[in-house]
């Protein structure tokens, strides 16, 4: 059984404790619930702009945008996670306002430029605000508990989004507007919210403090550190490949409609929310570079067979859509908290923020160049693209192992205690 009373009584334990972080977060996600499936498919439907010059302006706007990421570490040290959640929220509703008004290049430059800054310091500042809520306790569990918490609320808004986009693209405005309220709502409940507050876990100082004096040189010269972040830049486009790569082969290629991105991406998130905390209570104990490696090679293996495949329709291409929304959801529900964990507990407490930072711009780098290769999808060679898609997340699989063969064990081994509270 996936589920027991016991279990299930857990789940609305840890929501009462934390209801005034659920909150927030779902008021938050919901909203890039909406959005999320559409962030690229959104300007080759509303604009005459080329695909090509879109996805150059995407990658350009994400790289432009990357030192908000190490930028938002350095917030994070000073003032805490809860201040850049809440910076990010208010990023990110002035970015997909500009969506609404986007129509020639400069526009959607900067309203993708906005939107991807809020989502690097987003990612600096997320993984340390649920450090800061574990205080201590396993990491995996409270990080489960809030990314099923906002798979369901992704879930949610992208089945509205389907249901709005199945009566018409007008409907995509909608989408894009409330998105914008809901991250100012959001950004409003954090600042008013008492949980979320920066701790130092004591007994991580100590264990740090003998050996290591929390130097950002030191962090720079230690190969772990810099494994972690090459592994990073190699799974980072894991992200983004759900919304940009296959929403535009299923609706442009495959010629299914445009309410197919928000759907596969709910299926996807509806996985995530019915299933994170189980898979995660169920790996605890297993290695995090073994998580982390099937859930990379899982990620490969939903664009290895778009090297061989032709376009498909029909049926067909409805099963393809599923197969590849379960797929990620299940390599998401395997790699994430462990990814997570390691990227929150390997560096000393002095420099989580700005570790975090670091290792999240990583991620960032690989995800903002991506975009560059949907060019490929026009050229007389599309299947490059995929085998360089599944090349690059096998590879990171490889190297996430590498990275953690010399840490202490309670980095490498995915927590145990208190799953079960």
């Amino acid at each position: 059984m996936l589920f027991t009373p016991a279990r299930l009584r857990a789940s609305l334990s840890t929501l009462g404790e934390h209801r005034f972080v659920t909150f927030p977060v779902l008021i938050d996600t919901i909203g890039a619930g909406l959005t999320l499936p559409l962030t690229i498919v959104y300007f080759t439907l509303t604009t005459d702009v080329p695909l090509a010059v879109i996805g150059v302006l995407s990658t350009i706007g994400s790289l432009v945008a990357l030192p908000v990421g190490l930028l938002g570490g350095v917030l994070t040290d000073r003032f805490g996670a809860k201040a850049s959640m809440i910076v990010n929220n208010l990023m990110s509703a002035a970015g997909f306002a500009l969506y609404l008004v986007a129509h020639e290049p400069a526009v959607i430059f900067a309203a993708i430029f906005l939107a991807n800054a809020s989502e690097r310091l987003y990612w600096t500042s997320w993984t340390a605000y649920v450090h800061d809520l574990a205080a201590g306790r396993p990491f995996e569990r409270w990080f489960a508990f809030l990314e099923a918490t906002k798979a369901a609320a992704l879930g949610a808004g992208a089945v509205v989004a389907a249901v709005t986009l199945a009566q018409g693209q007008d409907g995509l405005r909608w989408l894009i507007l409330a998105n914008v309220v809901t991250s100012v709502a959001a950004a409003i409940v954090f600042a008013t919210q008492r949980s979320g507050q920066r701790r130092t876990n004591s007994s991580d100082t100590v264990d740090r403090s003998a050996s290591s004096d929390g130097s950002l040189r030191e962090f720079v010269a230690d190969r772990s550190m810099r494994l972690i972040t090459l592994g990073q830049f190699l799974i980072g486009p894991a992200m983004v490949l759900p919304n940009v790569a296959f929403s535009v082969l299923f609706v442009q290629r495959w010629n299914l409609p445009p309410a197919v991105a928000p759907l596969q991406f709910a299926i996807a998130t509806g996985l995530c929310a019915v299933l994170q905390t189980t898979v995660t209570k169920h790996v605890a104990g297993l290695r995090r570079d073994r998580l982390i490696g099937i859930g990379a090679v899982l990620t490969a293996a939903t664009a290895a067979p778009l090297v061989f495949l032709p376009p498909l329709h029909g049926t067909l291409a409805w099963v393809s859509v599923v197969l590849v929304a379960v797929l990620l959801a299940v390599a998401d529900m395997v790699y994430l908290p462990a990814a997570n964990a390691v990227m929150a507990e390997a560096p000393h407490p002095r420099v989580r923020g700005r570790a975090i930072g670091v290792f999240q711009t990583a991620g960032s780098v690989g995800m903002a160049l991506f975009p560059l290769t949907l060019g490929l999808l026009d050229s007389p060679t599309p299947w490059v693209l995929w085998v360089l898609t599944a090349g690059v997340f096998t590879t990171a699989a490889w190297v996430w192992r590498a990275a953690l063969r010399s840490l202490p064990e309670r980095v490498r081994i995915a927590s145990t205690a208190d799953l079960d509270a």
